[in-house]
């Protein structure tokens, strides 16, 4: 089995898509990419592993709405045999990137299970710049809920950005038979195109496969910091929480009005954040690469540092999103207040 964990926003939506799109045409060659754990992405086979006491924390869960626990597991679990035993593949093909930081009690229990259903298993993990993926991540929380400005969640980050410390808990306690680092920088990927270099890290032939359309589109600066304030609204006076809020159908909406510079962080903060992972960066690069560097310089596109929203874009998304004028006026208040924040 193929078994491809991630990290996360590394064009993991892409991977999964073209996996979804092509499911016939891989099962005519041998190839299961299953449909037990998610059309797409595989999310609940990474979740059958963790323990009850995570479920509460986690949107995925929610988003089930399954039965209890030890029920899920099992059901999920029997139909997913079931399925590989019908198809009798050569190979399977799972997909799920919030396996890279399951906790170490998850992954051996998901060893436990490969082991007694699975043959050889090859893992294959991207990596992305940890200054870049931060503030990707940060806008992948904002939209389940994050009320914390940009600079207040990078202090204190919560990603396993350690990459040497989690790569050897993969490889330790997973082990697999085949493990696959790549990193994810376009320059690197075969051909330009991430389909591709993950095609070959999997060892699996491309001829002529459907191609999905670019998915998990980044909203900007003013589109982000609109859907915090509303965050900061539904805490407040709808009593949701943080972390597990879901915003797919506002988020959709705002994608389409998202044309600006996106939000980062000031350069001298992005270095020290880079400067805490160099010695992890610097063995994973000999490692896994036999180079004295993992990642290229940092690039810059259109960004800005400032997270703000004036009042006429305020206005204008609130309109967009169809808010209710109750819920309009509480969101100026906080607007308000946010921005006094900030000039303090």
């Amino acid at each position: 089995m193929v078994l491809h964990v991630g990290t996360g926003k590394t064009g993991t939506t892409s991977i999964q898509d073209l996996f979804r799109l092509n499911r016939a045409a891989f099962g005519e060659r041998g190839i299961l990419y299953p449909r037990t754990p998610g059309m797409a992405r595989h999310l609940k086979l990474g979740l059958s592993f963790r323990s009850d006491e995570e479920y509460d924390a986690m949107p995925a869960w929610h988003h089930l709405r399954a039965q209890e626990p030890q029920h899920f597991r099992r059901r999920f679990h029997r139909r997913l045999l079931h399925e590989i035993a019908s198809a009798a593949p050569e190979r399977v093909v799972f997909s799920d990137e919030a396996i890279y930081a399951l906790p170490g009690e998850a992954l051996r229990r998901m060893r436990v299970f490969l082991a007694e259903h699975f043959g050889p298993v090859h893992v294959i993990v991207y990596l992305r710049r940890q200054d870049d993926h931060l503030v990707s991540f940060y806008q992948q929380q904002v939209k389940v809920g994050e009320t914390r400005r940009i600079a207040e969640f990078a202090a204190a980050p919560t990603y396993p950005y350690d990459y040497a410390r989690q790569l050897a808990e993969l490889r330790e306690t997973l082990q697999p038979d085949a493990m696959t680092v790549r990193r994810f920088e376009r320059d690197r990927f075969v051909g330009g195109r991430l389909e591709d270099d993950f095609l070959e890290a999997a060892g699996i032939e491309d001829p002529g496969l459907q191609r999905g359309r670019m998915r998990n589109q980044s909203l900007d600066a003013t589109t982000v910091e609109f859907l915090r304030i509303f965050n900061l609204h539904e805490v407040e006076h709808a009593g949701a929480v943080v972390g597990v809020m879901d915003h797919r159908d506002l988020v959709r909406v705002l994608e389409e009005r998202s044309a600006g510079p996106q939000l980062t962080l000031p350069e001298a903060v992005l270095d020290d954040f880079m400067a805490r992972w160099d010695e992890s960066n610097r063995s994973v690069a000999e490692q896994w690469f036999g180079e004295p560097t993992l990642f290229a310089p940092r690039r810059r596109g259109q960004v800005t540092e400032a997270q703000e929203i004036d009042a006429t874009a305020l206005e204008e998304l609130m309109q967009v999103a169809g808010f209710p004028e109750d819920v309009r006026e509480r969101m100026r208040d906080i607007a308000q207040r946010e921005s006094l924040r900030s000039a303090q």
